[in-house]
C-alpha cells in the first residue's frame, strides 16, 4: 500500500498541524507541552521506500503553560537550548502495519542522534477553502527514552518515557 496522495514535495501547514508531548511527573499526573515553532516537509515517491518525512523544532518555541517550567526545559538540565536550538527529525524507512504505517528516522535532540519508530495514520485529505488547495492529514505518536537524547535531569520526578505526537497536514508548499 502506497499513500493514497499524489507523488510530489509537501510541506507542513503550521497553521494546521501541532507537534507536541506529554511526559509523567512524579507517576501521578502528566505535564503536555508544545513546539509553538516547527517545519516539516513530505516527499511522496513512487513507493513507500522513496517517501521521506522530514521535521524540524526550535527548542526555544517549547510551551508547557509554564514559564518557570518552560525557562528550566531551556536549561542545561534539559534541552540545553543555548547549544542545542534544534530538534530534527528525518525518515529512513516507512513501512505498512496494520491499517497504518511505521515510521523509522534518525531523531536528533541535544545533538544526539537516535533511531525511532512511530506509529503513522493518514486522516484523510480536504480541500481547504480559502484557497482551494487539497490538504492531506496525518498523526504519528511514539515513545522515547529522554536519557538516551541526554536529557537527564538527576532528580526522579519526570519519567524518562516521553511521549511524543504529531498531527499533520502537509499541503503543496505554493499554498503554505
Amino acid at each position: 500500500m502506497n499513500l493514497p496522495i499524489p507523488a510530489g514535495r509537501y510541506g507542513i501547514d503550521p497553521m494546521h498541524s501541532q507537534l507536541s508531548f506529554s511526559v509523567s511527573h512524579l507517576g501521578i499526573s502528566v505535564i503536555r507541552g508544545i513546539f509553538q515553532q516547527f517545519n516539516g516537509a513530505l516527499t511522496v515517491g513512487d513507493s513507500l521506500a522513496d517517501t521521506v518525512v522530514e521535521l524540524d523544532a526550535e527548542m526555544a518555541s517549547v510551551s508547557s503553560g509554564a514559564a518557570k517550567r518552560d525557562q528550566h526545559l531551556h536549561s542545561l538540565d534539559f534541552f540545553d537550548v543555548a547549544n542545542h536550538p534544534r530538534l530534527d527529525f528525518r525518515s529512513t524507512s516507512i513501512s505498512e502495519a496494520g491499517s497504518g504505517y511505521q515510521l523509522t528516522g534518525d531523531l536528533t535532540i541535544k545533538g544526539i542522534t537516535q533511531s525511532v519508530t512511530l506509529d503513522a495514520t493518514y486522516n484523510g485529505s480536504g480541500v481547504f477553502p480559502v484557497d482551494k488547495s487539497t490538504h492531506y492529514g496525518f498523526s504519528a505518536t511514539g515513545t522515547i527514552s529522554r536519557s538516551a537524547f541526554g536529557v537527564s535531569y538527576g532528580v526522579p520526578m519526570v519519567s524518562d518515557d516521553v511521549k511524543l505526537l504529531l498531527d499533520a497536514q502537509f499541503v503543496s508548499p505554493a499554498a503554505v
